[in-house]
């Protein structure tokens, strides 16, 4: 973590997410593997931070292990997820039914998958409410509210529509809807505009954008596009191959990266002065079962020496204005894309 993650200890009210030391296991045909290891960061209320890296890299299973919806084959080994001055981690899974929606709320990729084509939208807005204690005035009232407030016109109409009747668009606020009707401290974004049109897209952006702000929810969204964490983010957390490279506020990692893979990302996204670098990054992310020793970038990083970066540990390493993992920090000359 980096001195501004850890200034705060659980339970005080400058972050209200702390999550600690998170490892995660999954069971393979060849045994038991960390699917995400010693992941840590903070987020203060009202904050958005960045969870980026290419698919495979850990960050859709630390937002499942958080809110505990790993799936059976996976576990978590070890780490502490504390959130409004409760750790998640010791409770039962009937305590923590209870705080999804309420305490911690997702927002999935695909809003044509995660609604029922057979109930309005109304009713299953009214569900997550009821679930939670409301009465059937208050959950039509609350529902009718979010609708409202996720800016979707003529609400009232919408309420009795079912979800093949509005368009994508309509049906992702939709489900920003259901995920804050209750007021959660932490809202789990991920990869929520993948399968929107661009103008649909940045206003579904703006949106959460807004209400993390406003509601002073802690917001955790992840992206495989820096493009987009650049417009959102205030923090930004690099993850490959279920680790934590690099971690620090966007406009720091953004203009001086200090690991090869943040570069490599940051160079996918065009520059007014240079363009859009070739190249990108060769090969891909190594399967759990597959993990190199050293530092896991290893394999595709043009600057890994034999021995030093592929032999021994490659600790996260706690600077002053960020973590890094690279045994080879403030030797090498990394490019950002505000030079």
């Amino acid at each position: 973590m980096t001195m501004m993650m850890t200034a705060a200890r659980p339970g005080t009210t400058t972050q209200s997410v702390v999550v600690r030391d998170l490892t995660v296991s999954v069971a393979t045909a060849q045994g038991r593997f960390n699917v995400i290891e010693s992941v840590g960061f903070s987020i203060a209320p009202g904050e958005m931070i960045g969870l980026v890296g290419e698919s495979g890299s850990g960050k859709s299973v630390t937002g499942s292990a958080i809110c505990r919806l790993l799936p059976p084959v996976m576990r978590q080994e070890s780490g502490e997820v504390w959130l409004d001055g409760e750790n998640l981690s010791e409770l039962s899974e009937r305590e923590m039914r209870r705080r999804r929606g309420s305490l911690v709320s997702v927002i999935p990729q695909d809003p044509m998958t995660s609604l029922d084509p057979s109930f309005t939208i109304g009713h299953q807005i009214m569900n997550v409410l009821r679930a939670h204690g409301y009465s059937r005035r208050e959950a039509k009232a609350r529902a009718l509210e979010t609708l409202h407030l996720v800016r979707i016109a003529d609400p009232e109409r919408r309420f009795n529509q079912y979800p093949h009747q509005v368009s994508g668009g309509m049906r992702q606020r939709v489900l920003i809807a259901m995920a804050i009707s209750c007021g959660p401290k932490l809202l789990i974004a991920d990869e929520p505009t993948t399968a929107l049109d661009a103008t649909t897209q940045a206003q579904v952006l703006e949106l959460l954008k807004s209400l993390g702000e406003e509601l002073q929810m802690a917001t955790i969204f992840t992206t495989h596009d820096l493009g987009v964490a650049r417009e959102m983010c205030s923090r930004v957390v690099v993850m490959y191959a279920g680790q934590i490279v690099e971690s620090g506020r966007l406009e720091e990692v953004f203009e001086a990266p200090r690991h090869p893979y943040s570069e490599r990302l940051l160079a996918s996204i065009p520059s007014p002065t240079r363009g859009l670098l070739s190249g990108g990054i060769p090969g891909r992310v190594p399967p759990v079962t597959a993990f190199p020793s050293g530092c896991r970038f290893s394999p595709r990083c043009e600057h890994a020496l034999a021995g030093r970066c592929t032999d021994g540990e490659n600790p996260l390493v706690e600077m002053a204005d960020r973590n890094v993992r690279c045994v080879r920090i403030g030797e090498l000359s990394l490019k950002g894309v505000y030079e």
